[in-house]
């Protein structure tokens, strides 16, 4: 059998080959769209016949052609049969008459473009006019493969030797056209969503009897926002690294853009509950005298870092308030001022409300020791400083 290249079907396939069945994959028995062509030449007639016109990849299908001599022509003896058939489909058996063992055929050549077979002898494959046998058939088995074009017409044909001469007949057909792929895209999402925190958004495309092509597109979409795409490595999967922006609930997909051998898909909505950003840590900083006169304006400040957008500070001497929250400013920073009457410590410290994205945070506590006016505070105590000072500034 030298120059045989056969790629065999599965196990499966051959026994229902055996059996004398129409076996397709993918599109299915019930899709074929079975077709036949005839033509004379002489005394010669010929009925090609291809099981399905319109498959998709991985079907098998069958290429039949059937010899007949006409009535006052003379006997016909074939000595060989080579069936012109696409590029991109791959023999699986041949056969004389039926589908079954007995009558598969030795491949006398197989090339990317056609399949041969040869008469064991020179007159084992007679053809006559007015006795048995007035015909014979031959039938080639194909696989449909990944690389055929889809949607344009792919030519078949018939060639062949006999007693009388060659005959080549050239786009007899029937023509085939190779479906589209029908592809599925899975998405999976993860369940711990949360803003300002990359996520891996998953997806898997299987196309026709496989997976995508390496390289082939996918688009993510929030709702109907496109979020992002990627390109799906060679057994089909892609991952978007996203990064959620706002809290609260998404409907992810993802959309596998059409490709010349597949169809697009679409995976199902899958909900996800984005939570916020975890707020960010805040420190409170109070700054103010360690000794103060009575009856003085004392200043005291808080500072809290890092500086947030929002929020108050509450100033408390011990437990009572000192008067109402104060707003924090763009730089961080608040202030009171404070006059004492009687002389005493006292224990003040700067409670910060926390604001969106940031935490609340309360500061040491400054302790103060009031003196009496009369006698003035010693130098070096602080004094009762100043909005500027008690800031550094």
């Amino acid at each position: 059998m030298s120059g045989r290249n056969i790629r065999r079907v599965s196990a499966a396939t051959a026994v229902a080959v055996a059996a004398g069945f129409a076996v397709t994959v993918g599109a299915g028995v019930a899709d074929a769209a079975s077709k036949s062509v005839t033509w004379t030449a002489g005394h010669a007639k010929f009925t090609r016949t291809i099981s399905d016109v319109n498959p998709s990849e991985g079907d098998i299908i069958t290429s039949k052609t059937k010899f007949e001599r006409t009535f006052g022509g003379t006997v016909e003896y074939i000595t060989k049969v080579k069936d012109v058939h696409p590029e991109c489909w791959t023999l699986q058996r041949a056969y004389l008459g039926e589908i079954k063992p007995a009558n598969e055929l030795v491949i006398d050549l197989d090339r990317p473009d056609f399949a041969q077979v040869k008469s064991p002898g020179p007159q084992d494959w007679a053809v006559f006019p007015n006795i048995s046998p007035k015909s014979r058939t031959f039938t080639f088995q194909y696989r449909v493969e990944r690389d055929c074009d889809r949607n344009v017409p792919l030519m078949t044909t018939l060639n062949y030797s006999h007693t009388l001469g060659t005959s080549n007949y050239k786009d007899k057909g029937p023509a085939v056209t190779v479906k589209l792929n029908n592809s599925s895209t899975d998405l999976a999402v993860p369940s711990n969503a949360q803003v300002g925190r990359t996520v891996p958004l998953k997806v898997t495309v299987r196309s026709g009897v496989g997976r995508a092509e390496e390289g082939d597109t996918v688009e993510f979409y929030d709702g109907t926002r496109k979020i992002g795409s990627t390109r799906v490595n060679r057994v089909g999967e892609g991952v978007l690294e996203w990064t959620p922006d706002t809290a609260g609930d998404r409907s992810l997909s993802a959309k596998f853009l059409q490709t010349p051998h597949s169809n697009g898909s679409q995976s199902s909505v899958q909900a996800v509950q984005v939570s916020p950003a975890p707020d960010a840590e805040t420190s409170t900083v109070l700054l103010g005298p360690a000794t103060a006169p009575t009856g003085a304006e004392v200043i005291f400040g808080a500072q809290v870092s890092p500086a947030s957008e929002g929020g108050t500070v509450q100033f408390r001497d011990g437990d009572t308030d000192l008067g109402t929250p104060v707003p924090v400013a763009e730089d961080g920073k608040a202030s009171i001022t404070r006059t004492f009457d009687s002389e005493g410590t006292h224990d003040i410290t700067a409670v910060y409300s926390g604001a969106p994205g940031y935490s609340g945070s309360a500061a040491e506590v400054v302790t103060v020791t009031v003196v009496d006016a009369v006698g003035g505070p010693d130098d070096g105590d602080g004094g009762t400083g100043s909005p500027g000072n008690i800031f550094g500034s």
